[in-house]
């Protein structure tokens, strides 16, 4: 059976929102220093990863929300590998609330990526032996993310920031959804609330880039397409709700 790795979380004023609500963003770092944590106590240290010139990195999200955890709310934070093939490795994440009511499923893929190349390379056995997941054959399928039309979509540009930097020296994935979200504004960003995220990513984005957000908004349907010169960078399509406030 695959480990098992969970930890409780106190969700603090600076990861909410105006509706008093996790962020996405900071839901999604939790998430992932709990599977670093998963990863130390199995004697995967950043250092061991590392040690074979790789990282890893994510290429899809799949986010189902029943709703997003509140400020100062304990919740409980877990993770599981769930397989693995050639190439890629599938990892879910999910969150709880005091009574154990599943309240976000997350179903990601990942690939290990050379920093000499910066391509993607096979898996390497040690690195995921310690997790006892299943090897797999084929690949599994995520939701089609529907592609955005830019000739009719809005778009914004933004700067690329050393600040927006993670350390396999390019832009840390949270910050595509900071991009994508800003486009919505603080009307519907206040009045809504997350149901579903697929998000794909394709290509990378470094220090000094100017990465251009398209967007297209259809009721309760958005899609989202972050770019650059070299190509498709992350493409989203997320389904919102009229938000309901909390008693």
């Amino acid at each position: 059976m695959a480990a098992i790795y969970t930890e409780p979380h106190q969700v603090t004023y600076y990861e909410g929102d105006t509706k008093n609500q996790m962020t996405l963003a900071m839901l999604l770092n939790v998430a992932i220093l709990v599977s670093e944590r998963q990863n130390d106590q199995l004697g995967l240290t950043n250092e061991v990863v590392h040690g074979y010139n790789v990282g890893w990195v994510v290429t899809q999200y799949q986010i189902e929300i029943e709703r997003m955890p509140q400020v100062d709310e304990t919740v409980i934070f877990g993770t599981t590998a769930t397989g693995y093939n050639k190439y890629f490795c599938y990892r879910d994440y999910w969150v709880e609330d005091a009574t154990g009511k599943r309240l976000v499923t997350i179903h990601s893929s990942w690939v290990l990526m050379s920093y000499e190349t910066r391509s993607m390379v096979s898996v390497i056995p040690a690195l995921v032996q310690p997790y006892a997941a299943p090897e797999i054959k084929g690949i599994k399928h995520f939701p089609r993310v529907h592609h955005v039309d830019t000739v009719n979509a809005e778009q914004q540009e933004y700067r690329v920031r050393y600040y927006d930097i993670d350390a396999n020296h390019h832009v840390n994935n949270v910050h595509y959804f900071d991009w994508m979200f800003d486009h919505l504004g603080m009307a519907y960003l206040s009045n809504h609330d997350l149901v579903r995220v697929n998000i794909r990513y394709e290509h990378e984005l470094t220090a000094g880039d100017i990465a251009s957000s398209h967007y297209q908004l259809d009721g309760l349907t958005s899609q989202h397409l972050i770019n650059n010169t070299a190509g498709k960078c992350a493409e989203a399509e997320v389904v919102w709700q009229e938000h309901e406030q909390l008693n």
